[in-house]
């Protein structure tokens, strides 16, 4: 199942950064120029980022998505309708991975795609998606 949008958001991230990146690197004398406005979508062969996923968290994907564009985006509290979003200084599974940043939701320059407000990297809420691969379960002592 190839998800168009996955594949568009990661291609917008990888723009963001790299715009991002050339706005606060420091200025250099051979390199003036912003990253170039275009870049190759991905092919079929590469591996997209739904294909990263579980089953299960496609699906929440696809669900959370379709809650968001019906009632519009949760918020950050710990309400209702809230993501019971939690700041980056109050995020206690840092060390794991288990931040906004590493969400499929997270759109890069303090956006989600499904969370209002402004978003830290490092935060986490109760909606985050984000690949297994990206998440380091701490050994037992």
């Amino acid at each position: 199942m190839k998800n168009v949008w996955l594949s568009n958001l990661d291609y917008q991230t990888n723009k963001i950064k790299r715009i991002n990146e050339a706005a606060h690197a420091a200025p250099d004398d051979d390199e003036d120029e912003m990253p170039e406005d275009e870049e190759e979508m991905p092919e079929d062969d590469e591996e997209e980022p739904e294909d990263k996923l579980t089953d299960r968290q496609k699906m929440l994907y696809e669900a959370y998505e379709k809650v968001a564009e019906e009632y519009g985006k949760f918020d950050q509290s710990a309400k209702a309708n809230g993501a019971h979003y939690a700041s980056a200084a109050l995020n206690p599974f840092k060390d794991e991975g288990m931040v906004c940043g590493n969400c499929v939701y997270f759109i890069g320059g303090g956006a989600c795609e499904i969370v209002s407000g402004k978003i830290e990297p490092m935060a986490i809420c109760k909606l985050w998606i984000i690949p297994q691969e990206l998440i380091k379960v701490k050994k037992k002592q």
